[in-house]
């Protein structure tokens, strides 16, 4: 049987390298900042030199490049390890063959071949977004510390700020890179799903002290790979998320298609607001 664990090391390999490419963004746009022209400014005082303040730059640009690198290489991983979980069942029922067993018959929306090319294009756009709305943040609350700069608190006040703000965004970086990891990974899986002809997808949690009750109420379920709630379950459920989709084809394993396992109607609630 394949080891998840030696698969998810991979994931955690570039989720710390995506992490390191944050922090260099973040120093970037606080290396960024004109201090002299801000000095200069600060000395003419008035109300009037707001109207001169330089523009402030973080490159939205390359935060959305580095995202969008991220989430096409996670989602190639996705679909390899796909890939090796399919041969992995192939060969633990080796001897058997899908066409003996009757009634898997399992059709395909869009051609699977197309699959890839179109998830690529939405990780970009999604990548894009998420960019624009992190780098709008920061932005806005830097000018709001230089501004406050420019009317009168001290410099090294305004560094301190600038400290501070960085490390919060820190914070949400960590939270995205693994959210969004998960998501990337999880449709990787699901495309590759859909080139090895899966038909069933298993809800897998990491049970620990960690799991929320969201993960907790679906772990084991099972889903066919053609219900429309398959996109409002697969994971990311939430901030920080880590669970995966298996694959299960139901000629191999008829046991797991049982009723208690496809009961979804007891899974706790996705969080408010939250678009899966």
């Amino acid at each position: 049987m394949v080891n998840q664990d030696r698969l998810f090391k991979q994931l955690d390999k570039a989720e710390g390298r995506l992490l390191s490419r944050w922090h260099s963004w973040f120093n970037l746009a606080y290396d960024s900042i004109p201090w002299r022209e801000y000095e200069r400014l600060q000395k003419l005082g008035g109300i009037k030199v707001l109207d001169k303040v330089p523009e402030l730059d973080v490159s939205p640009g390359r935060l959305g490049r580095i995202l969008s690198n991220h989430a096409v290489e996670i989602l190639a991983a996705g679909q390899a390890h796909a890939q090796i979980l399919c041969q992995d069942l192939h060969q633990t029922y080796k001897g058997r063959k899908l066409a003996d067993y009757p009634g898997f018959n399992f059709s395909y929306d869009d051609d699977p071949r197309v699959i890839p090319e179109k998830a690529i294009k939405a990780m970009e756009s999604r990548s894009v977004y998420l960019a624009g709305d992190v780098s709008g943040e920061l932005l806005s609350g830097m000018k709001k510390i230089m501004t406050q700069f420019l009317t009168g608190i001290p410099r090294n006040e305004a560094e301190d700020a600038l400290e501070n703000l960085l490390n919060s965004n820190q914070d949400r970086a960590s939270l995205i890179t693994t959210t969004e990891t998960t998501y990337s990974y999880n449709r990787g899986r699901l495309t590759g799903y859909a080139e090895n002809q899966v038909d069933y997808v298993q809800f897998s949690a990491i049970i620990d002290s960690r799991t929320s009750p969201i993960c907790t109420s679906r772990h084991g379920l099972l889903m066919r790979m053609d219900n429309p709630d398959i996109s409002s379950n697969t994971p990311p459920l939430h901030g920080r998320c880590r669970s995966v989709l298996n694959p299960v084809y139901s000629a191999y394993q008829p046991e797991l298609i049982a009723d208690k396992n496809l009961d979804w109607s007891y899974t706790a609630p996705l969080p408010k607001g939250w678009a899966a």
